[in-house]
């Protein structure tokens, strides 16, 4: 795994989370998914995670969003 690969995806992650649950607003979505401890979790599982589909990805942070409280 190189670190340019992770890091496209965790963009990735940001973009398409943004545009679900922020109105596009990539700032806040970054914020949202370090603060929650997602992008951590979303690295650190790297190998499994980038597989996942954007349909997945978006249900699943949806969900622990909404368990914290973020989103309704």
């Amino acid at each position: 795994m190189e670190n340019k690969e992770v890091a496209e995806f965790i963009i990735w992650v940001i973009e398409i989370t943004s545009r679900e649950f922020f109105n596009n607003d990539k700032t806040t979505a970054y914020n949202v998914l370090k603060d929650t401890g997602i992008l951590n979790t979303y690295t650190n599982t790297y190998d499994v995670t980038h597989t996942l589909s954007a349909e997945y990805i978006t249900e699943e942070i949806g969900n622990i969003l909404k368990s914290k409280g973020v989103i309704k």
